[in-house]
């Protein structure tokens, strides 16, 4: 069997960024309001300052959010509850993207999704931050060859955890050399 050749010539970094367990510890619950809580009782978005430094040396960095928040409010109630620095930088969402269902069952639905959205903008220079990213060994082309663009985070500390913080940054270093290059 022949393989096409995959080509991923839009070099713009993109970061797919979930909302729960990334920007703030644990998950959504929306009352019959339209209010937003969390279960853990934290702050919304807490940890989003966090992002918002970190990426404020990267102005060309887009946002395409993951968030399963998309499922059941508009977009743009979805991107109004990021911080500004954030919400700017967003230019895509994975609202009308599906996992095949094979993934669904095995809790690899999310991975998937990301996955066909980069192919299938042709990105080269990307990474996820998401707390449900499982199965990633065995997606691309060959098995872990897209390990190092997922970043899969602990629901409780999302992305205040330092080795997240730590691979986020050396990300974005990386891309911007790539790009000055």
């Amino acid at each position: 069997m022949e393989h096409r050749k995959l080509i991923l010539d839009r070099i713009t970094p993109t970061l797919f960024v979930d909302y729960d367990g990334t920007l703030h510890s644990g998950h959504a619950l929306l009352d019959t309001d339209g209010q937003v809580t969390l279960e853990s009782g934290r702050p919304l978005f807490e940890y989003a300052p966090l992002l918002v430094e970190m990426l404020e040396p990267y102005p060309a960095v887009q946002i395409a959010l993951t968030t399963s928040w998309l499922q059941t409010l508009p977009t743009e109630r979805v991107i109004s509850y990021l911080p500004q620095e954030l919400a700017r930088r967003v230019v895509d969402t994975t609202r009308d993207r599906k996992a095949r269902f094979s993934y669904m069952q095995n809790g690899s639905g999310r991975t998937d999704i990301i996955t066909c959205y980069a192919y299938g903008k042709r990105l080269n220079n990307w990474l996820a931050i998401d707390d449900s990213v499982y199965g990633v060994y065995h997606f691309g082309r060959e098995p872990g060859e897209l390990l190092q663009n997922f970043v899969l985070l602990g629901s409780a500390q999302g992305i205040s955890d330092e080795s997240a913080q730590q691979r986020i940054r050396e990300w974005l270093v990386d891309v911007h050399k790539d790009s000055s290059s």
